[in-house]
């Protein structure tokens, strides 16, 4: 830790964001599941996607953007599909609701599909696909944005840098974990390294001209993944999220900006019943089994260790719950007057 950063421990750091969040109009249950997801992301360090984004968050309630109350429903239901209106709830209410209505899907089922229309700004996209991996089911979680990516050939935002995310249980451990942006970053990190005042690699966004840029305050872009590829998956997370649900959220921006001050997503959450495949117990060993394997190869030169799907995360987990979760100043500050406008008051 440096000098530009401070330690807060998990739990206080659960309780301010919970504290924030019923200041601005949440009940303390979607509060504290809101706040366990930030705090979530922050423990596995995926800081771009932690309390980095309660100011953001709190800009998007006052301008109703986000639902503080939302009347979330099931408005569709065949089989092992399930169609949910989250009426603009903050994704961790959302997204676990849908991911829940999934994993019912799939105990009878076999398989559960929940597409979640209107949700909003989607934060650690694993953090759903987990859900289901601790309940012993294999997990999908993709999320549909609006145009802030570019795709190959185009110079301004054409698809979305939308995030997927896969899980599933092992016999000994956490559940494998990736999760992953179709972007070459997450626009958290263009964010954390402006809190930081530190330049950032070239090929990570383009400016308002369409320039690659090391200025993350100037980027207006961000770059797929692989090229064509990140923007390819990008481009069919759209079709089986938000057109799935007949509500399109790229094409109607790109044509006329009609969408551009209703900025919602829409999301897809899949729970797989083991079960119905073959023996759950029999995966989970098989799965430790495939670690195990890849485990025990030889290591690259300068290697101390191959880390499989999650164990970074799983990592700095241990490390942070014993330490504590660092937080730039910069974006402490951020938080800090965001929460003094609420009337809640800093643990530190």
């Amino acid at each position: 830790m440096t000098s530009d950063s401070l330690r807060i421990s998990p739990a206080d750091l659960h309780s301010f964001t919970t504290a924030i969040f019923v200041a601005a109009g949440l009940t303390p249950e979607h509060a504290g599941e809101w706040a366990k997801m930030l705090v979530w992301a922050n423990l596995r360090g995926t800081d771009s996607h932690g309390i980095i984004r309660i100011p953001r968050y709190i800009d998007l309630i006052n301008s109703k953007s986000i639902n503080p109350a939302p009347n979330i429903r099931v408005e569709r239901k065949m089989g092992a599909a399930v169609v949910l209106e989250t009426d603009r709830a903050p994704a961790a209410v959302g997204m676990t609701r849908a991911m829940n209505e999934a994993i019912d899907c799939a105990r009878t089922a076999g398989i559960g599909w929940c597409a979640a229309r209107n949700t909003t700004h989607t934060g650690a996209i694993g953090y759903f696909a987990v859900q289901a991996a601790e309940q012993g089911f294999g997990g999908i979680a993709m999320s549909a944005s609006g145009p802030m990516m570019a795709y190959p050939g185009t110079r301004v935002g054409a698809v979305s840098s939308n995030p997927i995310a896969f899980a599933v249980p092992r016999a000994n451990g956490r559940p494998y974990l990736i999760d992953f942006s179709t972007g070459v970053v997450a626009n958290g990190k263009i964010m954390g390294a402006a809190d930081r005042g530190e330049k950032i690699p070239l090929g990570w966004g383009l400016d308002k001209d369409g320039h690659d840029t090391t200025d993350p305050k100037a980027v207006e872009t961000v770059l797929p993944l692989g090229g064509a590829k990140g923007a390819g998956l990008s481009f069919m997370i759209e079709c089986l999220s938000s057109l799935l649900l007949s509500n399109p959220r790229i094409a109607p921006d790109l044509e006329d900006g009609s969408i551009e001050n209703n900025p919602f997503l829409n999301g897809s959450l899949v729970a797989i019943n083991l079960d119905a495949f073959g023996d759950k117990a029999d995966f989970e060993r098989e799965a430790e089994r495939l670690g195990r394997a890849i485990v025990g190869l030889p290591r690259a030169d300068g290697v101390d260790r191959i880390m499989l799907p999650g164990e970074r995360g799983d990592a700095i987990r241990a490390e942070r719950e014993k330490s504590g979760i660092p937080v730039p100043r910069g974006t402490w500050q951020r938080i800090g007057k965001t929460a003094e406008k609420l009337g809640v008051k800093p643990p530190l």
